[in-house]
C-alpha cells in the first residue's frame, strides 16, 4: 500500500523521473513485471502499476531493510495511527530523529 500511495503522490510531478524503493522483494518484482497472478495484493499492485503509467519514468528498486528503516518505521506509525499522512515542510520529531540516525 505504501508503494501505491507513493506513486499517487509522485503523480503531482509526472515529468520528473522517480525511484521507488522497497525492501519487499516480491512487490518490487511484481511492480517491474505486471503480469496478473494470484498474489494476495494483486489489485493493490494493479492500482500502483496503473499509476506508474502516468509518470515519465519510474525505476523500482529492491533495497535491504537496513536501507529502508525510516520508511519501515513510518509504515508502523501509519498502522498504529490508522492513517496515511504526508509531511512536506514540518515533520514530527520522531521522523527527524529517524532521519538523523539513518545518516550515521
Amino acid at each position: 500500500m505504501a508503494c501505491r500511495e507513493g506513486i499517487a503522490l509522485a503523480a503531482r510531478w509526472p515529468d520528473v523521473p522517480m525511484f521507488l524503493e522497497t525492501d519487499y522483494a516480491v512487490v518490487a518484482e511484481k511492480l517491474r513485471n505486471s503480469t496478473q497472478d494470484r498474489f494476495l495484493l494483486w489489485f493493490t499492485l494493479q492500482e500502483a502499476t496503473l499509476g506508474m503509467e502516468d509518470l515519465c519514468r519510474v525505476e523500482v528498486l529492491k533495497i535491504s531493510r537496513d536501507q529502508n528503516n525510516v520508511a519501515h518505521q513510518l509504515a508502523h506509525y501509519a498502522i498504529r495511527s490508522s492513517s496515511s499522512q504526508f509531511f512536506f515542510s514540518s515533520f514530527p520529531e520522531f521522523v527527524v530523529s529517524l532521519a538523523c540516525n539513518d545518516t550515521i
